[in-house]
């Protein structure tokens, strides 16, 4: 199983990305739900996501 949500540096930011579409792998656009020049910010809202992709 693949991840539904990103984190990735781009130069000095960081993006958190999310997966768009319910294909496969393959058939996946990436797109940015933003980006943050902390990383130690980034990685909250990114496990934030995470976390809440377990509870629907």
């Amino acid at each position: 199983m693949t991840d539904q949500f990103k984190l990735t540096r781009n130069g000095k930011t960081w993006q958190i990305m999310a997966r768009k579409g319910a294909g496969t792998a393959t058939d996946a656009a990436w797109m940015s739900l933003g980006g943050c020049p902390d990383q130690v910010v980034a990685v909250r809202v990114w496990l934030a996501l995470m976390a809440r992709k377990g509870r629907k």
